[in-house]
């Protein structure tokens, strides 16, 4: 699989999201996922994941099933005027198996995202939730980098500031600097216009030989493992996510 960026809000008292901010965070997130063009995944913080409860209509083929559980959801949408209002409602009539929180254990909400190298689409990302922590203001917003944007690896969001773990930023245990720390890579959005797609499926993947499979993942339009684009610190033309920040700060 691509590099990926994971995050998430998680499932305790010291966060909470009204059902006004949830509809603002929704709109928020399809703006970006329409405005700009992605690598690989566009983003997606969900809150809930559905899955069609088959055995309730056993005899029904599948196709048909698969038609009858969306027009069945969509109803309820329209009836009741309230997405997550009417996922409870299938749940509880047993048409769906729901798993709240998204993606991640003990979350309120999660996602993840595959960003291959593309260092403009981490930032994107980053900056959709730093943008969700000034509507949910009483919420933290987690993300999880296994590339080179998010330096310490995490961050955190809240209420418009940029916090960063001790843990992460000096794990070998090093004196914590007078200076604010750099959490995240400069980058110029200009070296990725031309930026190519990926695909996280391999055709025929069964098929492949070792030789093959190695070949495959440093092809062109595919997985996109290889590197290339440096991040570049200090781009007089570079975009910095921490100057959009209120505050950066270590916990």
């Amino acid at each position: 699989m691509p590099r990926a960026l994971r995050y998430y809000i998680e499932n305790t008292p010291e966060n909470r999201i009204p059902d006004d901010a949830w509809k603002e965070i929704a709109r928020l997130q399809h703006w970006y996922n329409s405005e700009f063009i992605w690598s690989c995944d566009k983003i997606g913080l969900k809150r809930y994941m559905a899955f069609p409860n088959y055995d309730r209509i056993p005899d029904m083929p599948y196709h048909t099933a698969k038609y009858h559980f969306r027009k069945r959801f969509l109803q309820k949408k329209i009836e009741l005027q309230d997405e997550i209002a009417a996922v409870r409602a299938m749940e509880a009539e047993g048409l769906y198996i729901i798993r709240w929180g998204g993606v991640r254990d003990g979350a309120i909400a999660s996602g993840i995202t595959h960003v291959a190298d593309n260092e403009f689409n981490a930032y994107l990302l980053c900056e959709f939730l730093l943008k969700c922590s000034t509507i949910a203001n009483e919420a933290s917003f987690i993300v999880e980098d296994e590339g080179r944007f998010v330096i310490p690896g995490r961050a955190i969001f809240r209420n418009a500031e940029i916090q960063a773990r001790r843990d992460d930023l000096y794990r070998q245990g090093e004196e914590i600097s007078l200076d604010v720390p750099q959490i995240f890579s400069v980058v110029n959005a200009d070296k990725y216009n031309e930026h190519p797609r990926f695909s996280q499926n391999l055709e025929d993947f069964d098929d492949l030989d070792e030789v093959e499979l190695a070949e495959s993942v440093h092809r062109f339009s595919t997985l996109g493992f290889a590197q290339n684009y440096e991040t570049a610190w200090g781009d007089a033309g570079g975009l910095n996510l921490q100057l959009r920040a209120r505050r950066v700060g270590i916990i």
